[in-house]
């Protein structure tokens, strides 16, 4: 068994918004208690003299009567707070056979790139959609892919001009694929392709992993432009954790179409052709620096191939993460205090502090 981290239990509200109902509290405090907000009242009986009054001692009514307006406002912040639904929240450890598997993804500019000619283009055009672009196919393919590894913990990494932890590894792969939906090129500087330091974030999130396969896949389509740390000294760091990385090279061969505004006369999109440097030599030398495999992909249905190749070829751990919560109400025990408070308030301005005509 690989043991997460301790499970601590957390403390919220179901219904937070509803604190904000507390500022009536002092609000109808300075109304009930403060002597200058108060209303004189029309004494009970009238006396010619009230003189002798004073130099009778005070009943229990002086203290009792603003401690009976306290408990009716803390009857209410009671109430209140139970309104809001406190709560308690403890994760709950999932027990499964599978992988720990980081995937880096390229962010850099060149995954704009659309790898379809231009009447490919303009067919898909004709049918009221849009070319997908390198990243679109990778985000698509790898939602995908996620979908179906239903017992892998999986971690994803975002690089172009630098490299940032996205996500660390999970179960929880209806949120990881929540994540990978909102992604955008441009989230990140597209200007570089730090290789290197994908690979190296990728090594720090397994470096505490106890299971026996873990995986980095590198998705990228381009060689190395930027960052301070070398692919092959990441590469290195993956081998020092028995990590095996392998790189999937997408995009088709040769010039690739990119998009470049509008046509001033047909309003179509207008294309033009480009080529981006690849480096497969290199790619190859990660993959057999860890002893992992280097791929080609030069559409979508060939990267999803080339990821299912991959992880069905390794030997599942048990693994234990926390993928679902338990959440225990505590609304109740408000709600009582409430009660119990207006008892008292009830019982004591009607019995003992009573007002008489």
């Amino acid at each position: 068994m690989i043991h997460s981290a301790p499970l601590v239990a957390s403390v919220g509200f179901a219904h937070p918004w509803v604190l904000a109902l507390l500022i009536l509290v002092p609000i109808l405090g300075i109304f009930f208690i403060a002597p200058r907000f108060r209303a004189r009242r029309q004494p009970s009986f009238l006396f010619s003299a009230t003189g002798r009054l004073a130099e009778r001692p005070r009943g229990p009514r002086v203290v009792l009567d603003p401690l009976i307006d306290l408990a009716m406002l803390a009857a209410l912040a009671a109430m209140i707070v139970a309104l809001a639904r406190p709560q308690t929240s403890e994760p709950l450890p999932t027990a499964v056979e599978g992988i720990d598997i980081f995937v880096a993804l390229d962010m850099s500019g060149s995954m704009r790139a659309i790898d379809l000619d231009v009447s490919q283009a303009r067919a898909i055009e004709a049918r009221g959609q849009r070319p997908p672009t390198r990243f679109e196919d990778a985000v698509r393919t790898l939602r995908e892919f996620v979908a179906t590894r239903h017992h892998d913990r999986i971690g994803v990494v975002l690089f172009a001009q630098d490299a940032f932890l996205q996500f660390p590894l999970t179960l929880d792969h209806e949120l990881l694929d929540a994540s990978l939906a909102d992604l955008q090129l441009g989230d990140i500087d597209d200007s570089g392709t730090a290789i290197g330091n994908a690979l190296g974030r990728a090594v720090a999130g397994l470096v505490d992993s106890q299971a026996e396969s873990k995986l980095i896949i590198l998705i990228t389509d381009g060689d190395r432009r930027g960052g301070n740390i070398s692919p092959l000294q990441a590469a290195e760091m993956a081998a020092e954790i028995d990590a095996v990385v392998y790189p999937i090279l997408v995009g088709r061969e040769g010039n690739a179409l990119m998009a470049a505004g509008r046509d001033i006369f047909s309003g179509r999109t207008a294309y033009q052709s480009a080529e981006f440097p690849i480096n497969p030599e290199l790619m190859t030398q990660i993959a057999e620096t860890t002893g992992g495999q280097y791929f080609r992909a030069f559409d979508a249905r060939s990267m999803r191939e080339d990821l299912h190749e991959i992880i069905d070829a390794y030997d599942r751990s048990e693994l234990e993460d926390t993928k679902s919560v338990r959440y225990q109400e505590h609304f109740h025990l408000w709600a009582l205090l409430s009660l119990l408070l207006l008892s008292v308030h009830f019982f004591a301005r009607h019995t003992l502090c009573r007002t008489f005509p």
